[in-house]
């Protein structure tokens, strides 16, 4: 798993942030980016990353690959209440996050897929690099 602090080397063919987490804990200003968490698995033929991005919608994203890296980048429209507003505790603002990604993925066969809130992001590995089982046979 990968956590955004953390500071030793990753494993290979396992996605690295770009730069550390830096989440905002107070109301978003016109034009804050969060940095949002993303969970990192991997499932032997891919590496999976799910991350929460509430308020975006899949048409306001850009998931790209571009010299080795995968970046995401969500737009979450500014949103007006009915009233004279008491309590701003929910930040509104974009979303952006940025992963290296190592040898051996397919860039070519990255997918994306946004529902209910939660962007889901599939990264295959090349069939050269991917775990396999050998079968041992008696002899």
């Amino acid at each position: 798993m990968v956590n955004p602090t953390q500071t030793a080397p990753q494993a290979a063919n396992q996605p690295r942030p770009e730069q550390p987490a830096q989440q905002p804990k107070a109301a978003a200003a016109p034009g804050l980016t969060y940095q949002p968490n993303v969970d990192v698995c991997d499932c032997g033929a891919e590496v999976m990353l799910v991350t929460d991005m509430p308020g975006a919608s899949a048409e306001s994203m850009d998931v790209c690959f571009e010299d080795g890296v995968l970046s995401v980048h969500a737009k979450v429209p500014q949103r007006s209440l009915p009233g004279r507003q008491l309590v701003q505790e929910y930040g509104i603002g974009d979303y952006r996050r940025s992963f290296r990604l190592g040898e051996g993925f397919d860039a070519s066969q990255i997918a994306a897929e946004y529902r209910k809130g939660v962007l889901t992001i599939h990264v295959p590995r090349l069939a050269a690099v991917r775990p396999r089982k050998i079968e041992v046979r008696p002899a």
